[in-house]
């Protein structure tokens, strides 16, 4: 999907405007809240058109990847942790130091410093923060824990008690067949049971030297998660969610096929427009040992070298994470932001669901 957003201003009858690509991933509402972020620096610049280019999430890196290889990549992109390691890899991103360097009005301490830390690789600063994702919550349907007759979770429960409940929560018709599942995660979030269970993905994560995913920590992690579908069928297994199609697993929470949903923040501007039940959150449940963990990411912008504007893709960077993009942004419920007076403000904090 490609959106042209056109910049007004002072162009000249024969001139042609400056245009910059901005490739991003994300659903509908999402694409909407960033192209609408967009005025503050159409505005400061009249004479640029921002082509923004939503890349489905599983195509992301590989297609930025063709398109950077046949010199037909965008200016300006998306990145999280994920995607680092792969860009990194092939050293497509520009270094934005340089840049902050010689900019007063850019201050990396005014940002997360894990955040920072993260895309900072091997002294090269790969792209700003915009925003910090922990991967930490669980959405729950407050109708049909009502239906259930259950009291709400509480931010202090554990998977026993996060199984249960997604046990009371599933429903199955006279032949047996789950017409209502008690929980589902928004992709395959093994990671979240390994760290809780109380395992690792390596000895260190700094400098790693060994994959630990073979401790008996990390294991049952990753078979409490298997069993949820399999053993106890609260759960929808990989065919159920092929079988849905586009559908998408957000969309399971929202017309009340699941109970439960594993997400991030992002989920929030979608849910708010739900009208048929109430929702809140609860944090992710602690492991058997009283351990609680999950994955964290952070989402930025960089540049990608080669390109033709490099100063004006850097203030685009500089715009997306800047203070006016980062609370429009931070409004909707879309992200955390990485600027820290904004995650502390009542932009942010707003009183809102969740």
């Amino acid at each position: 999907m490609m959106v042209l957003l056109g910049g007004a201003g002072c162009k000249g009858p024969e001139s042609k405007p400056v245009v910059l690509r901005w490739a991003t991933w994300g659903d509908v509402s999402g694409t909407n809240i960033l192209q609408a972020a967009l005025d503050g620096f159409k505005k400061a610049h009249p004479g640029v058109e921002v082509q923004l280019d939503r890349i489905p999430f599983s195509e992301y890196i590989s297609k930025l990847l063709v398109q950077y290889s046949a010199g037909m990549a965008p200016d300006v992109v998306a990145v999280n942790c994920d995607m680092l390691p792969a860009f990194a890899s092939k050293d497509v991103l520009a270094d934005l130091k340089p840049y902050v360097n010689k900019d007063p009005s850019v201050q990396l301490s005014d940002y997360f410093p894990e955040a920072v830390e993260h895309y900072t690789v091997h002294g090269a600063l790969t792209a700003i923060p915009s925003d910090i994702s922990p991967i930490c919550v669980i959405y729950y349907n407050k109708k049909k824990f009502d239906e259930a007759g259950l009291p709400y979770p509480k931010d202090n429960w554990d998977v026993e008690q996060f199984l249960k409940t997604a046990q009371e929560l599933t429903k199955k018709d006279f032949k047996g067949n789950v017409t209502q599942y008690g929980f589902v995660d928004e992709w395959p979030i093994w990671d979240a049971w390994v760290y809780t269970f109380g395992g690792q993905m390596v000895d260190d994560e700094k400098k790693p030297s060994r994959c630990t995913l073979d401790s008996p920590q990390a294991i049952s992690g990753v078979q409490f998660r298997a069993d949820l579908m399999n053993r106890y069928q609260v759960m929808p297994g990989p065919a159920y969610i092929t079988a849905m199609g586009s559908l998408g697993n957000s969309l399971l929470f929202i017309n009340g096929t699941v109970a439960m949903y594993h997400s991030g923040i992002w989920q929030s501007p979608a849910f708010r427009q739900i009208k048929d039940f109430d929702w809140d959150v609860v944090e992710f449940p602690k492991g058997p040992q009283g351990h609680r963990g999950f994955p964290m990411d952070a989402a930025g912008y960089g540049v990608l070298k080669g390109s033709p504007h490099p100063e004006l893709a850097y203030e685009l960077v500089k715009y997306l994470t800047g203070e006016a993009a980062e609370k429009y942004i931070g409004a909707t419920g879309l992200i955390q932001p990485a600027l820290l007076k904004v995650a502390n403000s009542k932009v942010f904090l707003d009183g809102q669901k969740p």
